[in-house]
């Protein structure tokens, strides 16, 4: 965290090199926050917390206080010394040409919402902890136009920092604890004492806005306002709890309270957009939009006739959409306006380069190719597989490159991967399951190749894959389809020629703590050190020995 990403840029320049494309070639750079937005005394404090990284970045820190206040002001010079400091390690300069285009936070998510959906016109809802002033925006788009209709300010009600804060009250912490607290939400029920203070908390479908929280809780210090909050909320609740163990009532309450809340304040704005833009599809970005239970509550609704989640909803997307708008806004180019289907866009490792990597770690493998039958048939046996293959997913979800793989027809398998993983017993177990029988195990789904979006189980489904049946009978699948991903979908069928259902568990390929692997390197760390069986390793199958 707080690292400047010189990794990632390092690497998309070398992507373009293979497409062509030359480091002096690029003509913009954009940011995902435009900073002469945010509040004086932020914009301040934000600055110089900036050129305290840049001491140990680039060995300099400004002179004199004309110095810093001029630079505050100046909304792209850290970037340039940023792109500066990225561009000598290749060996080069930046382009003199090039310009830096710093896009409105919001205004990036809703891009990446708009420009990946496929639609000619949408409402578009961003919703997050915070932007530099917004924190939930309503948005009419059409064609590449975007008119921002309405916004409500952190100060005036973030979904996101409600849910940050309860998540630690919850003793998660607030990067990973909103998705745990999702998971957690379920083993929850309604509570009168609880419900009586969210209800206090906030106002739905105002004249212009969709929601605002009650005067009483807004405070000029945005931390403080969010703690006193949480504090009104939790106060008199018994929440000393170890999450490794079975949660306590009021600590589950309080979940689904927070779950409910974010459902209704979600569906609440949804119905809002829709009277203002008499839209029939919605598009969804920003980090609340990565919860597939509120994402669920819209589908079933049937308020849109289409609905969009771009993948990488959170700020992990953001330069995607600061790009893609500069690129229009900006350039003047002419976004090839069509649905995102492949979020297959990691780093390539080809198969020599996967090959020299398994026989250096001198691992006894056999090549087995594109022939999954033998993997199928250990899944279906009960085992435990690392499925790694091609390029690695954009986004928060494991969609088969780098992939857990185990038989959900087994109701111990939900203990088994959580324990291998080092996750919290109760936490629950999504799926992926080939597009065509999607009808068997779920109620009203839509192709959904993502992740982002839950559906409720249908009584056979529950009963035929009990393990990533979550305890409210819902689950979070990836739909598969041949084009999308081959060799994935091959895997999935050929479990189902043994075993009859076209649908295996499937996690992310990580341990507790660790982020998604990504080079062969780290995946072999990962299952050597994992209660993992076997890895398909691009090719090459892998099995520890009994006992191992």
């Amino acid at each position: 965290m707080n690292e400047q990403p010189f990794n990632s840029l390092l690497e998309t320049l070398h992507y373009l090199e293979r497409l062509g494309i030359k480091p002096g070639d690029i003509d913009a750079f954009a940011t995902s926050w435009k900073p002469s937005l945010f509040r004086i005394g932020t914009r301040l404090g934000e600055t110089w917390s900036e050129y305290l990284k840049t001491r140990s970045l680039f060995g300099t820190l400004p002179s004199e206080t004309r110095g810093f206040l001029f630079h505050a002001f100046d909304e792209t010079h850290v970037t340039r010394l940023f792109l500066e400091k990225t561009y000598r390690r290749i060996g080069a300069d930046i382009p003199s040409h090039a310009k830096i285009v710093p896009v409105e936070h919001h205004l990036a998510h809703a891009a990446t919402a708009y420009y990946f959906s496929g639609f000619p016109s949408a409402a578009v809802l961003t919703v997050d902890g915070r932007g530099e002033r917004d924190c939930t925006v309503v948005w009419s788009v059409r064609d590449g136009e975007f008119e921002k209709i309405s916004s409500v300010k952190i100060e005036e009600g973030s979904i996101g920092y409600l849910y940050d804060h309860v998540s630690m009250r919850l003793n998660f912490n607030e990067y990973e604890g909103p998705g745990k607290v999702m998971g957690l939400a379920p083993y929850g029920k309604k509570d009168e004492g609880i419900a009586s203070r969210f209800q206090e908390l906030c106002k739905l479908e105002c004249d212009d806005a969709p929601y605002v929280f009650a005067d009483r809780f807004r405070m000029k210090s945005i931390g403080r306002m969010y703690d006193s909050i949480a504090d009104f909320l939790t106060d008199g609740l018994s929440l000393d709890w170890n999450p490794r163990q079975k949660p306590t009532t009021p600590v589950a309450n309080l979940a689904w309270h927070v779950q409910d809340f974010t459902e209704t304040i979600m569906e609440a704005t949804a119905r809002w957009a829709k009277q203002q833009t008499g839209e029939n599809r919605i598009a969804l970005a920003g980090g609340v939009a990565l919860n597939a239970k509120a994402n669920m509550k819209l589908h079933y609704s049937r308020m849109y006739e289409e609905m969009f989640v771009f993948p990488a909803a959170n700020d992990a997307g953001g330069a995607i959409g600061a790009a893609a708008y500069a690129y229009e806004h900006t350039l003047g180019g002419k976004m090839r306006h069509g649905a995102l289907d492949n979020v297959y866009l990691g780093p390539e490792y080809d198969d020599e380069y996967v090959k020299n990597v398994v026989r250096k770690g001198k691992w006894n493998a056999e090549f087995i190719g594109r022939d999954l039958n033998t993997v199928a048939h250990l899944i279906s046996k009960g085992q435990i597989i690392v499925c790694y293959q091609g390029r690695a997913e954009l986004g928060p979800r494991a969609l088969g490159n780098r992939s857990i793989v185990a038989d959900p027809t087994r109701a111990d398998t939900w203990r088994t991967m959580n324990e291998i993983k080092g996750r919290e017993y109760w936490r629950p177990l999504a799926p992926s399951v080939l597009q065509e029988d999607k009808e068997i195990y779920f109620r009203n789904p839509v192709d959904h190749g993502f992740m982002i979006l839950m559906f409720q189980m249908t009584e056979e489904g529950a009963k035929r894959a009990p393990a990533i049946c979550h305890v409210d009978m819902t689950s979070r699948p990836q739909t598969v389809t041949r084009e999308s991903n081959e060799l994935w979908y091959e895997l999935i069928s050929s479990f189902k020629g043994i075993k009859r259902e076209g649908i295996v568990v499937n996690t992310s390929f990580n341990l507790a703590g660790d982020p998604l692997v990504e080079t062969p390197q780290d995946a072999l760390k990962s299952f050597a050190l994992g209660g993992f069986d076997a890895i398909y390793l691009q090719g090459w199958l892998i099995e520890k020995k009994p006992g191992y």
